[in-house]
């Protein structure tokens, strides 16, 4: 698959705003399957490199063979792009790691995110073909994933928790190729932690092999169902297609992006046992969860714990009110993701639901001390702490999540087309 002599003489499915058809064309197309995330596996070639490495030089093997994969599968032109950011990012870290300093680095780096996420095809690097998704450099490739990386060592290092950063350290940690593109985010200090155990440590080839077998699996899935789903044509017009395909590309298109994440995910984790590096895991069977709270301890693990230690609690010790935190927290969230209405609104629907989960929480926990005949009665049929509760909370996570996850897949239309003629048809017109 990853060969470009096995890929058929012109892309078999155009990207024009599709996030999961723009994932199956680099699934088929074997020309940009080393382009795009996926490309991550070649890393598999370098990774014996590092067992042999003497410890002193295993940060600079990881940072070197890292952004050597960048310039064979992105290009000399994107490799220097993150040598020359990671380097920027050290030199505001070192200038100001300090309390007083913080706020202007973390000024600083926010710039820097604001002219990827409002430029992601920067001019100096390749152009894109209509068949690679919009976003590819800022967050298919790992500009985004920069930022979130750096912030976190600022953070830690101006407040104390990091008193010692490394150069070369720090590069591995910041171009890590198991990593680089789509995550999972490391905390600096684990990885710091796991190169000085060694590869011999953390080195599991017949787990990687599961794992690998995994990826395969859920990306072969969703490759298959979502050729079928034709999501792009369904965002595009939907009046052309039947109420079954429409609630079928409504329900299915997140789970697909959802086998796409973690089969993706699957693939980092594998290459990075393979190296010797314990790369944290990102999902824990999220369509489990019975409420957004619990969704999000297993949803996109590694950023939900860097939004709430970096974003959520700081505003919560600030005494900023929770709700607007929750609100601040995903909408910068959605934001991230790229500046687009579909992204944004996303972003502060979670926020909203978080917001309102807190709320619904205190207010039962009071009516739970108060007691009373009302909440004896929704004790007794299983909607206060049974398995009837359960499950109506599941249905309303669970369709939350569907409804505003779609919105966010149809980059041209935020739904809204998909949704408006849901309605209609269902109105009678």
């Amino acid at each position: 698959m990853l060969c470009s002599a096995m890929s058929p003489p012109g892309p078999i499915l155009t990207f024009d705003g599709g996030m999961l058809d723009g994932c199956i064309h680099l699934l088929i197309n074997g020309r940009d399957v080393v382009r795009g995330p996926l490309g991550v596996a070649l890393y598999l070639i370098l990774a014996p490199g590092y067992w042999f490495m003497p410890a002193r030089h295993r940060a600079v093997y990881l940072a070197a063979s890292s952004l050597l994969l960048a310039a064979l599968t992105l290009g000399p032109a994107y490799a220097i792009t993150l040598a020359v950011m990671t380097a920027g990012a050290l030199a505001v870290i070192r200038a100001t790691g300090t309390p007083q300093r913080r706020w202007l680095g973390t000024a600083v780096l926010a710039a820097g995110l604001a002219v990827v996420l409002g430029r992601p095809d920067l001019p100096w690097l390749p152009p894109l073909p209509p068949a690679e998704p919009v976003f590819f450099y800022a967050h298919w490739a790992g500009l985004a994933y920069l930022f979130i990386r750096a912030y976190q060592v600022l953070a830690d290092t101006a407040s104390g928790r990091l008193v010692d950063v490394k150069t070369a350290d720090f590069w591995a940690f910041m171009l890590l190729a198991p990593t680089l593109r789509m995550g999972p985010i490391y905390r600096y200090q684990e990885f710091h932690r796991q190169m000085e155990n060694g590869p011999r440590h953390h080195r599991d080839l017949p787990g990687a092999g599961v794992r690998l077998a995994t990826a395969m699996l859920r990306l072969g899935i969703m490759a298959v169902v979502l050729s079928r789903l034709r999501l792009e044509e369904v965002y595009a017009d939907p009046g052309s297609f039947g109420t079954l395909h429409l609630l079928a590309a409504v329900y299915l298109g997140p789970i697909m992006f959802f086998l796409w994440m973690s089969g993706y995910v699957d693939l980092c984790v594998a290459v990075g046992r393979v190296t010797g590096l314990a790369v944290p895991d990102n999902f824990n069977y999220p369509w489990k969860a019975s409420n957004i709270a619990d969704f999000w301890q297993r949803w996109h693990i590694t950023l939900s714990q860097w939004l709430r230690d970096y974003m959520f609690m700081p505003m919560v010790r600030s005494r900023w009110p929770a709700a607007l935190s929750f609100i601040l927290t995903f909408g910068f969230c959605g934001l991230w993701h790229g500046p687009r209405a579909c992204f944004v609104v996303w972003g502060l629907l979670q926020g909203a639901a978080l917001a309102t989960r807190r709320l619904w929480v205190d207010h039962w926990k009071f009516r739970r001390t108060r007691g009373g005949r009302f909440y004896a009665l929704l004790r007794s049929t299983g909607l206060a702490g049974g398995p009837a509760g359960w499950l109506l909370a599941w249905l309303v996570t669970f369709h939350f999540l569907v409804l505003s996850i779609t919105l966010a897949m149809d980059f041209q239309h935020a739904g809204v087309r998909l949704y408006g003629e849901l309605l209609a048809r269902a109105w009678g017109r």
